[in-house]
């Protein structure tokens, strides 16, 4: 009987997830990232939520599976227009939200033009190699502070931390909230947001 009892309980220990199958890609400024294509029926990062493999990307970060991105693999060069669906989270992609684009209120989707210097240094790297029906989730060093403006600033000011940015490309041609940072176009509303420049 005591044999059942820790055999039962060894099954419910938590296992570590393969750390050969969880791996990161790098760009040339060394941000982490990994894409995921989006579900079918998919409308906002609700419906594709960070679980499974994603998570265990928490504690899998192996530097010998990280790999370099290829630089043949350029989906929106300089001088593109993209609008991107985002969320920016503190303490990994299932944590606090920092800042997003799919809340009431929130400005909705960004639309700028790569390379512009009107959004955070991060997402302009980012964008330049993500492909449409992907959702991307990167690793920000606090160098970028891509959190900026969403901390505590009482008693003392927090300093800036690593971030965990969710984005996602949205077609031109959908409807809904979009807005620019501020010295984007003037046609459309300015949206104060972490992810814009500073």
């Amino acid at each position: 009987r005591r044999l059942a009892t820790i055999a039962f309980a060894t099954r419910l220990l938590p296992t570590q997830p393969s750390i050969a199958s969880v791996s990161y890609v790098s760009t040339s400024s060394g941000l982490l990232y990994f894409d995921s294509a989006i579900v079918f029926g998919a409308t906002s990062f609700d419906d594709q939520p960070c679980r499974g493999d994603c998570l265990e990307r928490a504690w899998a970060l192996n530097p010998e599976l990280v790999s370099p991105a290829s630089s043949t693999a350029v989906s929106n060069p300089v001088g593109t227009q993209v609008q991107i669906e985002y969320r920016v989270r503190r303490r990994y992609f299932n944590g606090e939200i920092a800042a997003l684009s799919d809340g009431i209120g929130n400005g909705g989707a960004i639309l700028f033009t790569v390379g512009d210097g009107t959004t955070n240094a991060a997402v302009d790297e980012l964008v330049r190699t993500l492909p449409p029906n992907v959702v991307r989730r990167a690793i920000v060093p606090a160098t970028f502070d891509l959190d900026r403006g969403t901390r505590a600033e009482y008693p003392r000011p927090e300093p800036a931390g690593t971030t965990y940015l969710e984005m996602t490309l949205r077609k031109l041609s959908a409807t809904g909230p979009m807005g620019v940072c501020p010295g984007g176009d003037e046609r459309y509303n300015k949206v104060v947001s972490s992810v814009c420049g500073s």
